[in-house]
């Protein structure tokens, strides 16, 4: 039996959500809504009015989660016993909120088509509630599962389509996919439990090699048939759906090197290129990158081959179309969160680095105080 319980709420377009400890907040008609006491509603010491500077208190402050548009950054904040999502409008340093609940917050999701927002709650360690929320505020669905770890692959075109699978303490992992059009939760049985979106009726399994280092065989699983389709694709590394493109990275052991290649679905338009490949001894270790347009990411690739504990030397940032490539400049590794437009990188583990790209500039624009 699998361990799930649904609980679809249909609350489309409502106002107001009935679970006493759920709290909604629709924002006024002029947008502007105090912040927490601890938070600032100003940037007055921001360097300049290209880069903002915003001041935390460790307490308060717990993850950035994306760019909502060019103009809006999504927070989770927590105080006084609630958690809260919102956003900070960069043109007019104002801050508004979008969701308030009683329960933790784990991680937030902004859907590439930046009219949806995934949350992943949970206030123990056997169970957690999934949430679609409207970009306004409003819960479109919630589900239940009896599991706190979750995975979860969004399909970057369709948001009703989501790619779950929970793990548990005995090791075992069960997945499952979700149509917000119909409701419907659907288990599946594949050998690796990271799928990711292929089209609206396949998944992409990747059948990994008895060493890792030799990368994977690419699987795609028809949702409709539950079979597995084999491909040519082989010594695959990572697959990234853009949405109108997919983006397929290889290993060339004999080389050293990874393997790009970015393919426009309907044309087969197609850019390659390479960079020096880094592992960690036992794996490759596949660059950090933004997905930004659906045919556009940006992406942090190093200067050299190497294993990574030594390897000291700063990465190169770039943007990649099926135009080409444009370098910008020089970081240290990490993770990368860039505006729809390509003009603004957030960097770090805590996207508290501020990184313009034209002219190349990064400085720190959170500062959390302990």
């Amino acid at each position: 039996m699998k361990r799930v319980v649904i609980l679809i709420l249909c609350l489309f377009f409502l106002q107001a959500c009935k679970e006493k400890n759920i709290q909604i907040e629709i924002p006024d008609s002029t947008g502007n809504v105090e912040a927490p006491q601890s938070l600032p509603s100003d940037v007055d010491n921001a360097p300049s009015k290209k880069i903002p500077t915003l001041q935390f208190d460790r307490s308060v402050f717990h993850s950035v989660i994306g760019w909502l548009s060019d103009d809006e950054i999504l927070f989770i904040l927590m105080e006084n016993g609630e958690w809260t999502v919102q956003s900070y409008t960069l043109s007019t340093e104002t801050w508004k909120s979008i969701y308030a609940t009683k329960t933790p917050i784990i991680q937030g999701e902004i859907h590439p088509g930046k009219e949806m927002i995934l949350l992943h709650t949970s206030s123990n360690s056997s169970s957690a509630e999934v949430i679609l929320l409207h970009k306004d505020g409003y819960v479109l669905q919630s589900l239940l599962f009896e599991s706190a770890e979750i995975y979860m692959n969004w399909h970057p075109e369709n948001p009703n389509l989501i790619a779950f699978t929970t793990f548990y303490e005995d090791w075992t992992y069960d997945t499952f996919i979700y149509d917000g059009t119909t409701q419907n939760l659907k288990t599946i049985e594949v050998d690796n439990p990271f799928i990711k979106w292929y089209d609206d009726n396949r998944l992409m399994v990747f059948k990994w090699n008895e060493s890792s280092l030799d990368g994977s065989d690419l699987l795609l699983y028809s949702i409709k048939d539950e079979v597995l389709e084999e491909t040519d694709w082989n010594h695959l590394l990572d697959v990234q759906n853009l949405g109108k493109s997919m983006l397929y990275i290889t290993i060339n052991e004999q080389k050293d090197l990874f393997e790009y290649r970015l393919e426009e679905k309907e044309t087969s338009r197609v850019f390659e290129w390479t960079s020096p490949a880094v592992s960690n001894y036992s794996e490759w270790v596949v660059p950090n990158m933004s997905v930004v347009q659906p045919d556009k990411l940006i992406i942090l690739q190093s200067k050299k081959a190497g294993n990574l504990d030594e390897y000291t030397d700063k990465s190169v940032l770039s943007s990649i179309s099926l135009d080409g490539a444009k370098q910008f400049g020089e970081l240290g590794d990490g993770p990368i969160d860039c505006s729809p437009n390509g003009a603004v990188c957030l960097g770090g583990y805590e996207k508290e680095n501020w990184i313009q790209l034209d002219p190349f500039q990064e400085q720190a624009w959170l500062e959390l105080k302990e």
